[in-house]
C-alpha cells in the first residue's frame, strides 16, 4: 500500500490516499517545517572548526522569532531555506562557534535584514524553498569561519553518502534547541522511493535522505546544508533542509531537502549582481519596535583618555582625515564635545545640537589627538554660528549647524576641507565612513584621545523606521555595520563620508543613536546633507560644485 504525506508549511492536517485496490483508507498525518528545536536525530557532536561554514540563524518577524540553520557560501552570503527568510524583518546570524550560547572568542554575531527569497517560492507546497541572506559588509575568514567550497551544479546521484548538521531536536518528546552543533551521516534516496512516503508532491528539485535507523533532521534544522566531501578537501553543497514527516522525527520516514543544483544560476545571479536586483525586503516589512532617539552629546566629558573610540572603529593615521574637527562647545550650563567637518577655509559643518545655545567654540584641527603637543594642530576660538532656522531639538529635524572662524585658515597637509557636499540623495546600501572621538562602549564613558573611523552601510528609511518609527524623516539616513559598529556619545556632528576617487563627499552629519545603547545592533542616525545644500551655500556664500 502506498501512502502520501502532504508537504505543508508549519502545521497542517491533510487527508491521505488510498490503496491500489480502490478501497480508500484515510489517515491524518502532519508534516511540519523545522522551526524551533533540539538536535539532529542520531547525530554526533561536532568539533570546533569542523564545519566552519555553519550558520545559526534567528529570524525575527512581526509575530515572533524562529530558529534556522544555513551555510556560509562566501564572505557576505548565507544560503538557507526560503522558509527561513520569508516574512523576516531582521535576521541575526551567529558564525564561528558550535555553541549557541557560549562566550566563544571565535564567534561572530551579525544582524541584517537584507535577504532574497526565490521568486517562485511556494509557502504551501514548499516548492523552490531557497533563500539567501546578505551581510551588510563582508566578514573576515578565520580558522573557524570559512565558506563552503562549492555549490553542486550537477544532479546528486541516488544512494550517495552525505552529511547534514544542525542544532535541532533530538527526539519527538523533548522540544527546544540543543546548545552544541551535531551532525549525522545519511544516504540519498531516489525520488521514486521518496514518493512512497510523500507522494507526487516531491518534485525533481527535492531529494530525500535516510539513515540506517531513524537518523535525520528534526524541528530546528530547517535550512541546514546537505553536503558531500570531495577530493583535495573540497566540500560540495548539495541540498537545503526543507521538510520532515508529520509522523515524527524518530519515525523511519526520510528527511526532505531542496536540491542545490537547480538553483545555482539563480544564486550566482543574485550574489554577483546584487546592486541590480530589487530587494524583496519591502514586501514583508512590518513595524515591530521603536527606539527613542537620544542626543549623543549629552553628558560627554571633554576630558579624553586612551583607547578605541567610535564603536567597532580603527585608529586613523595622521592626515587621513584632514577635514576632521574637534569641537568644544561652552554654554551657560557647561562644556560639551562634538565633532565636525572643515568646509572651505572659514567654516565647520556640524549638528544643530552642537551649536544650539553656544557661547563659545574651541575648535582643534590638524591633529588626530585631542591632547598631544602636535606641531600640526591648530586651535581656534569663535562665537559665530548659524543654526538651521527650523531645527527642532525634540524631534531632531533639521539637525544641522555651521560654525564660522573669525579669519580664514591656511591649508596644510594635515588641514584640508572636505572636497564636496552631496546634494543628491545617497542610495540605500551604500558603503560609507564615519569618524569621531566618541565613547568606545556603553560601560566606558568619556572621549578617547585618538580619532577613530569605521565603515558602515546606509539603510533604507523603511528599514530605519523598523527601529525608530515615524520619527525618521526623509532628511535623515541611518547606517549600520555587520555587528554593532556605529557612533556613540561624543560623536555628535561627525561626518558621514563617501569616497569618489580622490574626492571626499560629505553626505551626512551624525545626529542620534538608540536609547538601547551604542553596542546594540540598532542603527546610527545622521542628517542627510543633500536637502541642506542650498542653505549651506547661501550662508557660506560658497560657489562649490556639488555632487
Amino acid at each position: 500500500m502506498m501512502k502520501s504525506v502532504a508537504l505543508l508549511l508549519c502545521i497542517a492536517t491533510v487527508w491521505v490516499e488510498s490503496s491500489p485496490n480502490g478501497n480508500k483508507e484515510t489517515q491524518k498525518t502532519l508534516l511540519t517545517v523545522l522551526f524551533f528545536s533540539v538536535r539532529i536525530i542520531g547525530g554526533h557532536t561536532a568539533k570546533a572548526g569542523q564545519f566552519p561554514f555553519a550558520a545559526a540563524i534567528y529570524k525575527s518577524t512581526a509575530t515572533g522569532t524562529y530558529f534556522c540553520s544555513g551555510a556560509l557560501i562566501n564572505t557576505q552570503w548565507v544560503l538557507t531555506a526560503g522558509q527561513c527568510v520569508d516574512g523576516a524583518v531582521l535576521l541575526t546570524v551567529r558564525l564561528g562557534s558550535n555553541s549557541l550560547s557560549a562566550n566563544d572568542p571565535n564567534a561572530l554575531r551579525l544582524a541584517t535584514d537584507t535577504f532574497f527569497l526565490h521568486p517562485e517560492y511556494n509557502a504551501t507546497k514548499m516548492v523552490n524553498d531557497v533563500g539567501l541572506i546578505k551581510f551588510r559588509l563582508p566578514i573576515t575568514e578565520t580558522d573557524y569561519i570559512k565558506p563552503i567550497s562549492v555549490l553542486a551544479s550537477s544532479a546528486l546521484p541516488d544512494s550517495s553518502s552525505v552529511i547534514t548538521f544542525g542544532w535541532g531536536q533530538i527526539n519527538d518528546e523533548n522540544a527546544g534547541l540543543v546548545d552544541e552543533l551535531n551532525y549525522v551521516y545519511l544516504t540519498t534516496l531516489s525520488n521514486e522511493e521518496c514518493r512512497l512516503t510523500y507522494g507526487s508532491q516531491v518534485t525533481d528539485n527535492n531529494v530525500c535522505v535516510s539513515g540506517n535507523y531513524n537518523e535525520g533532521t528534526c524541528r530546528g534544522d530547517l535550512g541546514s546544508p546537505l553536503f558531500q566531501y570531495g577530493g583535495t578537501s573540497m566540500i560540495y553543497h548539495v541540498g537545503i533542509s526543507s521538510f520532515l514527516s508529520a509522523n515524527g522525527c524518530e519515525s523511519t520516514d526520510p528527511s526532505g531537502f531542496t536540491r542545490t543544483s537547480p538553483y545555482v544560476d539563480w544564486i550566482n545571479n543574485v550574489t554577483n549582481t546584487y546592486l541590480q536586483v530589487k530587494n524583496p525586503l519591502t514586501i514583508f516589512r512590518k513595524m515591530i519596535k521603536y527606539s527613542v532617539l537620544i542626543l549623543i552629546v549629552l553628558a560627554v566629558s571633554v576630558n579624553a583618555k586612551p583607547g578605541v573610540g567610535i564603536i567597532g572603529g580603527k585608529t586613523a593615521k595622521a592626515g587621513q582625515f584632514p577635514f576632521a574637527a574637534a569641537i568644544t562647545k561652552s554654554t551657560s550650563t557647561g562644556s560639551y564635545f562634538c565633532a565636525g567637518t572643515l568646509f572651505k577655509n572659514k567654516w565647520v559643518i556640524t549638528s544643530g545640537q552642537c551649536v544650539d545655545e553656544a557661547q563659545l567654540f574651541t575648535i582643534r584641527i590638524g591633529s588626530n589627538s585631542l591632547s598631544s603637543n602636535d606641531a600640526n594642530a591648530v586651535r581656534l576660538s569663535t562665537d559665530i554660528y548659524y543654526l538651521h532656522p527650523e531645527f527642532n531639538k525634540t524631534t531632531l529635524e533639521n539637525d544641522i549647524g555651521l560654525i564660522q572662524f573669525r579669519l580664514a585658515i591656511t591649508y596644510t597637509e594635515y588641514i584640508k576641507p572636505v572636497s564636496l557636499l552631496s546634494t543628491i540623495k545617497i542610495p540605500d546600501y551604500t558603503s560609507v565612513i564615519t569618524l569621531g572621538w566618541g565613547q568606545t562602549s556603553d560601560e566606558t564613558s568619556g572621549l578617547v584621545d585618538e580619532l577613530n573611523y569605521v565603515y558602515l552601510t546606509t539603510l533604507s528609511n523603511d528599514e530605519c523606521k523598523l527601529t525608530y518609527g515615524n520619527q525618521i524623516t526623509d532628511n535623515m539616513v541611518c547606517a549600520e555595520g555587520n555587528y554593532n559598529e556605529g557612533t556613540c556619545k561624543g560623536d555628535l556632528g561627525s561626518p558621514m563620508i563617501l569616497y569618489g576617487g580622490a574626492l571626499t563627499y560629505l553626505v551626512g552629519v551624525s545626529s542620534f543613536i538608540s536609547a538601547n545603547g551604542c553596542e546594540s545592533t540598532d542603527p546610527s542616525g545622521f542628517t542627510r546633507i543633500g536637502p541642506y545644500g542650498s542653505w549651506i551655500s547661501n550662508i557660506t556664500k560658497s560657489n562649490s560644485v556639488y555632487l
